[in-house]
Formats: C-alpha cells, structure tokens, sequence
C-alpha cells in the first residue's frame, strides 16, 4: 500500500461515516450532561481531557497497538488472551457492550471487504461474542500494510470527534465550536498517542471512577439518546 493509499484508508476507517457505531457511543458523557457537570464547551474539554488521558492513552491505546504487533506475527491464542483482558478492563456493562458492538460491525465489513486471509479467522476464533474494537480496529491495521503510529493516531482522531458530535448534539454546541474544540485537544491527542504508543500492554490502567458510575448511571436514564 503507498503512503497516499495509507492515507485514504486511514480517512476511510476512521471517519464518522464509517459504520462501526461510534456515533451511537457517549460513552459516559450523556449522564455527565444530564446531570448538569457538563455543560458547556470548558467543561466538555475537561470531560474529553480526562477520557483521552485514561481510557485511550492507558488502556484501548496499548491495547491497540498490542494487537497491530499481533497481526504481523499471527498467534491465535495470544489474540484471544488479549481480547479477554480487553474487555476484562472494561469495567460496566454498558463499555463492554459498546466495544464489542463497535468491534464486532467493525469485523464483519472489514472481514468482507479486504482481501486479507486472516481477517476472517477472527469471526471464527471470537465466536458469536465478538470482539472488542480496540483489538479487531489494530489487527487490521496491521494486516492491511497501515504504519502504526498512523494508525494510533487515527483510532484516537476518530473516538476524539464521534465524543465532540455527541457533545454537539447533548449540551448542546455549536458546528463553529465543535471546531474550535478539536483545534484545542490536538496537544492531548498527541500525548494520547505517544503514551499509548510507549505503555506496555502489561502496565495498562482503565481507572477512571467518575465515567465508570457515568456508565452504570447511564442505565437508569428517564431519557437516552445514546448507547453509553
């Protein structure tokens, strides 16, 4: 694949029209706004600040990356330990059921559409439980010839934007803002994925308690309008 090539696919996977289920995530942050914490557009930045520096950068990010190593040097076993630990990381329901749904759509379009032999092993070796999205989304990237880096740096863009239209939508902001928000989380992005990069999959850490009770909050809603 050329690095243009690498480009277009990266912009394809990752986009908002891609159909893996982000737009249907908030993962935590329609309870936050329900109950008045996130309000505006200081308080989302906090908000996204805190989900980029402990779920992506400490644990989907390594996560990520541990699987895009995978891909190159195909282990089945070793695959299906680190999906168990991806979703064992996940602390509420509502997270694992989020990723797998994410994964699993993400897995059945990417399955069909490449023409990697492996890609279709993984239905088989997850079964009707699917598979978390920060483990398919880096198998992929590493089975098609994606640079790594690259690849982090678009799994982190994608969750970064699927949260700031959800923002849009619950708080809610304006398009104008939603920009400006984007343009001022690049710095955390990047720190995102230079630490998800450098963490070793055996030092990973989910420990985020105020979006885990967001999550189990979530549940109970009178209203929703999101899946997490």
């Amino acid at each position: 694949m050329t690095n243009k090539n690498q480009l277009f696919y990266l912009m394809q996977i990752a986009g908002g029209t891609f159909p893996s289920g982000g737009f249907s995530q908030s993962w935590g942050l329609e309870t936050y706004v329900s109950c008045g914490k996130v309000a505006d557009e200081q308080s989302f930045v906090e908000f996204a600040e805190t989900y980029l520096e402990s779920t992506l950068a400490l644990c989907e990010g390594p996560i990520m990356c541990r699987a895009y190593e995978l891909s190159r040097d195909w282990d089945s076993e070793r695959i299906k330990e680190l999906e168990e630990l991806s979703c064992a990381v996940k602390v509420t329901k509502e997270s694992r059921e989020s990723s797998v749904r994410m994964g699993k759509a993400f897995m059945r379009i990417m399955a069909d559409i490449t023409e990697d032999e492996k890609l279709p092993q993984v239905k088989k070796l997850c079964g009707p439980e699917g598979i978390t999205y920060p483990v398919i989304y880096g198998l992929v990237c590493g089975r098609v010839g994606l640079d790594m880096e690259n690849a982090m740096e678009s799994f982190v863009f994608s969750t970064v934007n699927a949260l700031v239209q959800s923002a849009v939508k619950l708080i809610p902001l304006g398009n104008k803002q939603a920009q400006k928000i984007l343009l001022e989380l690049y710095p955390t992005m990047e720190k995102t994925v230079r630490k998800g990069l450098e963490t070793p999959v055996s030092e990973i850490s989910n420990f985020c308690p105020g979006i885990d009770i967001a999550s189990i909050a979530h549940e109970s809603l009178p209203t929703r309008l999101y899946m997490s």
